[in-house]
């Protein structure tokens, strides 16, 4: 009895053993290998209703990612600084903490019409634009060009966004980066090489190598060290020079008929082979040299030709980003008057210099040509504010004394797009801006230091009408006014407002955009 007592007692050991050991594996499951449950986010929960976006698979981002542990240039990111409210701090909050949906989500429930403070649509652009930063890391260039999109949409004048969104264009080699897109990008960044490249790159599939050299020229002074920039330069001094040279006019070519490079050094620019030969005589100033269907151009002094073909290459690519804006091709050619014993001025903060240039009685551009090429986009700047003068003139038959010179040169400076310092700096403030009555006439009893002033707002005063009636309703009012009607006769024909009154809401806009900067 006492042995079957002992036996019985083992066997029940050896269950208890394997009891142990099953609990011990049960255990080990529930604790290491069994998949974790994830609480559901309460906030993602209420918004689950809301539309996401559609995103292809291989743009699909995590909803949340709480490790930044990647590097993340500086240099593309905006800087925020405080919030101008409560949400937008939210939103701030939601991105740095990785919840890029959800950011999304909230950004895109922000209404353009109702925000209109421009700090409030400035910390807006910037949000967008740091959230398509992140959104690169994980969801590739694809989904980074929307955030930068609404970055720019948000404040055009936004340079980094720009900066972002010309770069995500060129990766997707979409057909939105135009060289109208480039030119706004050049316009905001000046000094960046990237989008100069960028558009010679565009310029060179269109066949345009002369005005491709221009903005290689430009990206060269600013690329200094940068391997990959030197890389895309090289690549795209081979490509132009695959392209032969569009022959002039005259049986020249803008390029010497052996050169090492048809994309020359700033330092070694491209000759034109001169028309003259050594045995003839030395012709006098003002002869005319070379010349095309749209542009001619003379010499007042010894020939430069290098200057010319920059010029030339400039004039033709305002003849049509500029006729395309305006509705008007010119008429008859342009004469360029190069002076080349004169210094072409290294300051020009206001485009009153350039119209001092331009002979409003004969229609020719001047432009002095020493040390002309060593601030190309000043260059560029002049040559383009002189076009837009000589395009409208063309366009008023020489018959302008009756269309207010306020109205004349913001349309200009509109039709250019060019920023000029002095003009930029200029903050309307209330109770100060100057009657567009005194404006109408020409600008020569104006002191130097009210200029700007005058210039800007022109320049507000035209944009005014271009957005609420558009370039098409001007052309009509300044048709009226070729005839001898008054301004305010030709705006309420064709405006169906009256002068005095557009003047007063201009002067009120002016004065809130003031109290709002």
């Amino acid at each position: 009895m006492r042995g079957r007592l002992l036996t019985y007692k083992r066997d029940i050991s050896h269950t208890l053993k394997l009891f142990v050991l099953g609990l011990v594996v049960f255990i080990g499951y529930q604790v290491w290998l069994k998949p974790a449950v994830r609480v559901p986010d309460p906030d993602l929960q209420s918004e689950s209703h809301a539309s996401l976006p559609s995103y292809p698979p291989e743009a699909a981002l995590p909803t949340e990612q709480s490790n930044q542990s990647w590097d993340v240039p500086p240099s593309r990111l905006s800087e925020l600084g405080a919030p101008p409210n409560q949400n937008l701090d939210t939103i701030r909050d939601e991105i740095e903490k990785g919840n890029y949906e959800k950011a999304e989500r909230r950004l895109k429930a922000l209404s353009k019409n109702r925000l209109t403070h421009t700090a409030t649509r400035r910390y807006i652009a910037s949000l967008w634009n740091n959230l398509g930063i992140h959104q690169e890391k994980f969801g590739g260039t694809s989904l980074s060009v929307k955030a930068f999109a609404q970055s720019v949409s948000w404040d055009p004048q936004n340079a980094l966004a720009y900066l972002n969104l010309t770069q995500a264009y060129w990766e997707l080699r979409d057909p939105a980066m135009t060289p109208q897109f480039l030119d706004t990008v050049i316009r905001l960044a000046p000094e960046d090489p990237f989008p100069h490249l960028a558009l010679a790159d565009v310029l060179l599939d269109g066949g345009n190598t002369a005005l491709a050299a221009v903005h290689v020229d430009h990206a060269r002074l600013r690329v200094r060290n940068n391997p990959n920039y030197q890389l895309y330069l090289q690549k795209l001094t081979a490509r132009a020079n695959a392209i032969e040279p569009a022959p002039m006019a005259d049986g020249g070519s803008a390029a010497p008929p052996s050169p090492p490079s048809r994309i020359a050094h700033p330092t070694a620019p491209p000759a034109v082979r001169p028309v003259s030969t050594p045995a003839q005589p030395a012709e006098p100033p003002h002869t005319r040299r070379l010349g095309t269907d749209r542009f001619t151009v003379e010499f007042d002094g010894p020939a430069d030709a290098p200057t010319w073909t920059r010029m030339r290459a400039i004039l033709e690519y305002a003849h049509g980003d500029l006729s395309q804006k305006f509705g008007h091709v010119l008429s008859k050619p342009i004469t360029v008057v190069l002076h080349t014993n004169q210094k072409f001025l290294d300051a020009a903060g206001t485009p009153h210099w350039a119209d001092t240039l331009f002979d409003r009685a004969t229609g020719r551009i001047h432009i002095p040509t020493i040390g002309a090429l060593e601030d190309l986009a000043l260059f560029s700047r002049v040559a383009r504010h002189q076009f837009a003068h000589a395009l409208l003139l063309d366009y008023l038959q020489g018959n302008g004394a009756n269309v207010p010179t306020w109205l004349i040169e913001g349309l200009a400076v509109h039709l250019a797009e060019d920023p000029w310092p002095d003009l930029e700096a200029v903050t309307p403030q209330a109770g100060t801006l100057l009657p567009l009555t005194s404006l109408e006439k020409e600008w020569t009893h104006l002191p130097k230091d009210a200029l700007a002033v005058a210039y800007r707002e022109a320049q507000s005063a035209t944009k005014t009408l271009i957005d609420r009636y558009s370039v098409y309703s001007i052309r009509q009012v300044i048709n009226l006014l070729r005839t001898g009607q008054t301004l305010d006769a030709a705006m309420r024909n064709k405006l169906s407002v009256p002068y005095e009154q557009f003047q007063r809401e201009w002067a009120q806009s002016g004065a809130a955009s003031a109290r709002e900067g």
